[in-house]
């Protein structure tokens, strides 16, 4: 009959033998978790604003030439289906950065439809 053997690092951990370099990564990534989450939260604010150009056309310009009405549409849906998850499993950084798109796909939908 065939054994599969467990990892070194799981029997290890199971007998309460961790190595220090497990340790260390741990630490390293506690450390400076906070900061990546911080930088992720602000970069996704800021993302939605490269679609500024799109909606100064359509609102400013009420040029749609060769902007996709459908392509909105299913952005639109993503976001709303992603805010939903991050609300429901409580990811602050998810749902708010997808509240920003919901925004923009709407006004983009809105400046498309009218």
């Amino acid at each position: 009959m065939l054994q599969v053997r467990k990892p070194l690092r799981i029997q290890l951990s199971a007998a309460g033998i961790v190595p220090r370099a497990a340790h260390v990564t741990e630490h390293v990534a506690g450390a400076i978790e906070p900061h990546v989450n911080r930088m992720v939260l602000l970069l996704g604010l800021l993302y939605p604003l490269a679609m500024a150009p799109q909606l100064y056309n359509v609102w400013a310009l009420n040029r749609t030439a060769g902007l996709s009405a459908i392509t909105s549409v299913i952005g639109l849906t993503v976001a709303i289906t992603w805010t939903i998850y991050g609300l429901i499993h409580r990811q602050k950084t998810i749902w708010i950065v997808n509240l920003a798109w919901i925004g923009v796909h709407a006004a983009m939908v809105t400046g498309l439809f009218l």
